[in-house]
């Protein structure tokens, strides 16, 4: 039997938790629904929609690092928080491999949950390519390589990300051509170190902004090409 310290009610529309925010609490629902989503590209990713009987909140818990989703009330929803102290004993008698078991499962369910959300729904496929690119830092340009490439924006491979929404000056060179691409990108999601794979490797996707219309049409030419061949 889980033992309880407390009780919240929410109304429709109420956030219990939110993406990137601290906290251990541990919830169960009595009544009501709750959504767990996550944010990729300014747009909502819906997780799972939970009822009566289901819990959240637990891998912060288990793993103490910051949420990965948000919580929010789709209706009249009562909740029981999980008393800590009772979980903390009971986690307590696990032996320590065991709890090292369990914290491994839990930040691989982090990185799973990442790769399934962190890659932009997009209008077009995108080009595999190996462009070497420069992008600006601060007052520092760094190279590195273009991992995939569409008219709308790129996938640059870097340990070196910049922030969610953070603008950098953009310089590539088209293969085979002279025509050299200069443009302001937006980041729009980030892939770290501790969560790539070979598949999947560390860096950001951007979007251009303000791209001028004939950069625009040379790279329209240049991905109509490549995706041909």
């Amino acid at each position: 039997m889980l033992l309880t310290s407390g009780k919240e009610t929410h109304e429709a529309g109420d956030v219990i938790l939110k993406e990137g925010s601290h906290g251990a609490g541990v919830y169960v629902i009595s009544s009501g629904k709750v959504e767990i989503s996550t944010m990729v590209q300014d747009k909502k990713v819906v997780l799972d929609i939970i009822g009566p009987g289901g819990m959240f909140g637990e891998m912060s818990y288990l793993d103490p690092a910051p949420r990965s989703a948000t919580a929010i009330a789709l209706e009249a929803t009562v909740l029981e928080l999980l008393d800590k102290d009772f979980l903390d004993r009971e986690f307590n008698q696990i032996s320590s491999d065991f709890r090292e078991i369990i914290s491994n499962l839990v930040k691989r369910l982090r990185k799973a949950n990442q790769r399934l959300v962190v890659s932009p729904r997009r209008k077009e496929e995108r080009a595999k390519v190996k462009i070497r690119i420069s992008f600006k830092k601060a007052s520092d340009f760094f190279r590195a390589y273009i991992g995939d490439l569409d008219s709308g924006g790129l996938f640059i491979k870097t340990t070196k990300s910049l922030p969610v929404n953070a603008l950098l000056d953009l310089e590539f060179n088209l293969p085979n051509t002279q025509k050299v691409i200069r443009t302001t990108g937006r980041v729009v999601w980030t892939r770290s170190q501790d969560i790539s794979t070979e598949q999947m490797p560390p860096g950001m996707g951007t979007e251009f902004v303000d791209m001028n219309p004939e950069d625009r049409k040379v790279l329209g030419k240049y991905l109509a090409l490549i995706k041909s061949s």
